[in-house]
């Protein structure tokens, strides 16, 4: 199963207080550049210290252009990755920042791996 958050307008506190009440088994990370964000409390490096092997970058699902309908990175390799991992994890969340998940790129993955067995474009 996949659902989304995102971290924007929120503060730290709220923000994890909201993704440890949906106990992920998985937070995969579709931003294009996780190294800088809002008070460092989204970077990269600190999502890996608080949430330990249920952290996942996955570049390949960045949105290039940051504009709707996005341009993944590799679209097919993003699929491809996240499809694997659905096989051995329950619930997966996907992160980004945009605190609307309909503005942005992750509601379009959701949206593909939910509704589509082959979600890969045709």
């Amino acid at each position: 199963m996949i659902r989304t958050i995102g971290y924007g307008g929120k503060k730290p506190t709220e923000f994890f207080v909201e993704l440890e009440a949906m106990n992920p088994d998985l937070v995969i990370d579709v931003r294009d550049y996780p190294h800088r964000a809002f008070l460092g409390s989204y970077t990269k490096t600190s999502l890996e210290k608080r949430l330990g092997e249920k952290y996942l970058w996955l570049p390949v699902c960045g949105n290039a252009t940051r504009e709707l309908p996005p341009t993944l990175n590799d679209e097919t390799a993003c699929f491809d990755e996240i499809r694997k991992l659905m096989e051995t994890h329950g619930l997966i969340v996907l992160l980004c920042a945009e605190k609307d998940e309909r503005r942005c790129h992750r509601f379009y993955i959701k949206r593909r791996l939910n509704t589509s067995k082959n979600p890969t474009p045709s």
